[in-house]
């Protein structure tokens, strides 16, 4: 499985895709492959639902600089890094279905942002900056408190 990762993460690389789909991976780990050297930036849709994920990288918009949308729908994540909140041209993020606790106030950042999922986590309340985000930029958040 993990050559086969590896394969599909260096012709994504290679052919500079768009989109890549790593869904129904069972990944514990981001894959480093997505990481290394520049990255992969010309992608723009990453797919990493039905997953094991607890954590996300915080060098993620440095290396996916282009991402506009981001699957991670039905993982672990109990924390989404400040970092996320560099990723500019995000519009779409799903985190639904994972185990976040808290949400960063950096998502607050994300101006780009459209369409936010959090629902089905084990959140307790929102930053205040979420009331202001959704009023100013029209964002669509599906959440379940």
């Amino acid at each position: 499985m993990a050559s086969e990762l590896c394969k599909t993460i260096s012709v994504a690389r290679l052919e500079k895709h768009k989109n890549l789909f790593l869904n129904y991976r069972n990944l514990q780990h981001f894959p480093l492959e997505l990481l290394k050297d520049e990255g992969l930036q010309y992608l723009e849709r990453l797919y990493m639902k039905r997953n094991s994920l607890t954590t996300l990288p915080e060098n993620l918009a440095q290396k996916l600089p282009n991402l506009v949308e981001l699957y991670l729908h039905s993982n672990n994540i109990v924390v989404v890094p400040e970092a996320i909140g560099s990723l500019i041209k995000l519009q779409c993020l799903d985190l639904s279905d994972n185990a976040l606790e808290i949400v960063c106030p950096e998502i607050g950042r994300l101006r780009a942002l459209r369409h936010l999922r959090l629902a089905n986590n084990q959140l307790q309340f929102l930053p205040p900056v979420f009331l202001f985000v959704c009023r100013q930029w029209a964002l669509h958040m599906y959440v379940s408190i």
